[in-house]
């Protein structure tokens, strides 16, 4: 912020839902996912500094189950290794060893620079403790469980209870935590045992070495730095050349325009096609005469978009919900789809007979800002 700028007031409070809002600048309501940031706001800072503090390493890994890097938390291993093996992804007869490393993923959501936990959705609260200075510490735990590919492994199961810690004000209850890799203390392990395939603990069973991972977090639209640029329109034309989504686009929703919202496919910015009346009354009268409701016009690069009914997608979900939990990360549907989409290379979406929730047939959503530029007569 330069010397002559104006402070941000940043709310407390949900302008949606009302829940109380994690200290710093969050973009996002980690509740209802609704956009709470104040207008003139600046974008974030990526969640994950690229040369962390001095003394506190930002260890990252790349396992089979994501196309992006993903945080190391805690666990018995505090260095990274490529070597840690996810739930789902053990082809081996016999179980892991006390040699191996075993990665185990704690039920967090993505929130600007770090991941929340709530209590009821993968946490629950263990109690608080008070502290000399008026501050209390708050504590956390969930239940996590890995285990291996089908058929494999002996049919064994790792159960394992992972605990988190919180501050806050004396006297005060907290329905969650915010956690960022890089300022709070590694996620504990509390306990583990083996579990056969009768359900029977084994506690004679030496346990393997574990890393506590936070969900794979796939950079979207403020992740990035990046700004739409304004071209005329044969040159967007030729810039949007090869485009599975030709034509011309006007925002959809959002107070702030470009800003990141919350869609069915995870963060993004949904455009909607301008009209075919709309569009040759825009070639034919002045600009300002009419006041069109699209607004200002955009062109969308998408090369590889995942097509389908908005109905459809609603299905769709469902089965990449089941497969993240395949792969031991319970997440929900937005971070999910985030996940998914990126597996697979998809660089957008396309929703058509999208009526019920956008009032139009064809919806884009596009990841990133660089995916757009801005058409002027």
């Amino acid at each position: 912020m330069s010397d002559d700028a104006q402070p941000v007031n940043w709310p407390k409070f949900c302008r949606h839902c009302g829940t109380p809002l994690p200290p710093g600048h969050p973009r996002f309501c980690i509740e209802c996912g609704g956009d709470v940031a104040p207008h003139g706001a600046a974008p974030p800072a990526p969640p994950a500094p690229r040369h962390p503090p001095a003394g506190r390493p930002a260890p990252t890994v790349r396992l089979g189950n994501a196309g992006v890097a993903q945080s190391v938390i805690g666990g018995t291993v505090r260095l990274p290794t490529s070597g840690a093996i996810p739930p789902g992804l053990w082809v081996l007869d016999e179980p892991p060893g006390p040699d191996a490393v075993l990665a185990l993923y704690a039920p967090l959501r993505a929130v600007v620079g770090g991941w929340s936990g709530l209590v009821g959705k993968g946490w629950r609260s263990d109690g608080s403790q008070d502290r000399p200075d008026g501050r209390a510490i708050f504590r956390f735990s969930a239940a996590v469980e890995w285990f291996p590919a089908s058929g494999c492994g002996g049919g064994m199961r790792l159960r394992a209870r992972i605990g988190a810690e919180s501050r806050g004000k004396e006297g005060r209850e907290r329905r969650g935590f915010r956690y960022m890799a890089h300022h709070d203390a590694p996620m504990t392990l509390m306990d583990v045992v083996w579990v056969g395939p009768d359900g029977t603990p084994r506690p004679e069973i030496p346990a393997p070495q574990i890393q506590i991972m936070a969900p794979p977090r796939v950079p979207r639209v403020s992740d990035y730095d990046e700004q739409v640029p304004t071209l005329a329109e044969a040159e967007a034309a030729l810039w949007a050349r090869g485009s599975q989504a030709p034509g011309v686009y006007h925002l959809l929703g959002g107070q702030i325009p470009l800003a990141q919202e919350q869609t069915p496919a995870g963060r993004g910015i949904a455009l909607a096609p301008v009209g075919m009346l709309e569009s040759q009354l825009r070639g034919i009268i002045p600009q300002g005469i009419i006041n069109f409701s699209a607004g200002e016009r955009y062109r969308v690069r998408l090369l590889r978009p995942y097509t389908c009914g908005l109905a459809a997608w609603g299905r769709q979900l469902t089965q990449i919900r089941s497969e993240a939990r395949s792969l031991g990360m319970a997440m929900e549907a937005e971070p999910a789809a985030e996940w998914w989409l990126d597996r697979n290379g998809y660089d957008g979406v396309i929703f058509t007979k999208a009526q019920s929730r956008y009032h139009t047939e064809r919806v884009v959503i596009v990841f990133r800002r660089s995916q757009l530029v801005h058409v002027i007569r």
